[in-house]
């Protein structure tokens, strides 16, 4: 990623005026995933295929890991379950938001505030969401972000697909990378989001989960 993605508009950044609220086990994670992520590298150009079973929240979302992908221990932020998925220096973190009443934007809202506003300072996103529609025909919006860690002071980027399934449980999902690193593994991040299980489907890959 040559630069940054230009600032937010007004309706879009993070709200100003007030001081930001403090979500320290969202910034833990973060900066967990930072140490795990800082290692390695991902060469382009190797073709990924499902490989592994498939990492789950039980009854919620199931994720198939493509070639070279791992599991890395699963986890909670702010309360809610997370499991992740690495390779070199990215990372795939699904996190139950839980219960949403709203629709998949204002669930990206919610993530943009209370995990991204909270654990990374000069955070900049994309101006606009982008619509996408997985495999399973559920909507969802995404958009990426740079910010700094607070806890390691490291650069960083990714990209969030938030959705609400069926269910209408909020599911997240969170690609990360060191500045500069995304554009490697961001095909496969968007194919693992893309083939993603919810709720009823999800449960048949319980028993391949963490």
């Amino acid at each position: 990623m040559d630069q940054p993605p230009p600032r937010p508009e007004a309706s879009s950044r993070v709200p100003q005026g007030r001081p930001p609220r403090r979500w320290l086990p969202a910034v833990a994670v973060l900066a967990v995933l930072m140490v795990t992520t800082a290692g390695g590298f991902v060469t382009a150009g190797a073709l990924s295929e499902p490989a592994g079973p498939p990492v789950a929240i039980p009854g919620v979302v199931a994720v198939q890991p493509l070639s070279g992908w791992e599991a890395a221990e699963p986890g909670s932020v702010a309360g809610r379950p997370l499991v992740r998925l690495t390779r070199g220096s990215g990372t795939l973190v699904t996190v139950a938001w839980g219960p949403h009443s709203g629709d998949a934007a204002s669930l990206a809202v919610e993530v943009r505030d209370e995990l991204l506003g909270g654990s990374l300072d000069q955070l900049s996103v994309s101006e606009t969401l982008t619509p996408v529609t997985l495999d399973q025909g559920v909507q969802g919006q995404r958009f990426t972000f740079v910010g700094i860690d607070r806890e390691s002071s490291a650069a960083v980027e990714g990209t969030v697909t938030a959705v609400v399934a069926p269910d209408g449980v909020g599911v997240v999902f969170l690609g990360l990378a060191p500045e500069g690193l995304l554009a490697f593994v961001d095909g496969d991040l968007h194919t693992m989001v893309a083939e993603a299980r919810f709720g009823a489907e999800a449960g048949a890959a319980d028993e391949g989960g963490p």
